[in-house]
């Protein structure tokens, strides 16, 4: 089994099956995915996807967009108060790993 890396998102709060499923909405937050495709991205079993998603789905994190050949796919809701929050903290995360990218590019000599 190859070693996955995990994200920052999941790095600092757990990696769980719904972490990880939250962490891959919100770096794909403007596109929508099966459950089968989201058990692959994120390297879970798809049992473990689809009751980790049923759960995210209930309490309206994620939300069916549409069906593309009998498949349901999903998004992230990002109408929701509380993802709005992941999404500005996730946000924000990333801008303090490029500022450390680029202190780290300026202090290696060329």
């Amino acid at each position: 089994m190859v070693k996955k890396e995990w994200g920052t998102f999941v790095e600092i709060f757990g990696i769980t099956p719904k972490n990880r499923i939250i962490e891959f909405f919100l770096e794909m937050r403007e596109l929508d995915f099966s459950i089968g495709d989201i058990a692959k991205e994120t390297g879970l079993n798809r049992a473990t996807a689809y009751n980790t998603a049923k759960d995210l789905i209930k309490n309206n994190i994620i939300v069916p967009t549409r069906k593309l050949s009998g498949i349901q796919l999903y998004k992230l809701n990002l109408q929701k108060p509380e993802v709005q929050v992941l999404v500005k903290a996730f946000n924000e995360v990333l801008n303090i790993i490029e500022k450390r990218h680029q202190q780290e590019e300026i202090m290696v000599p060329q």
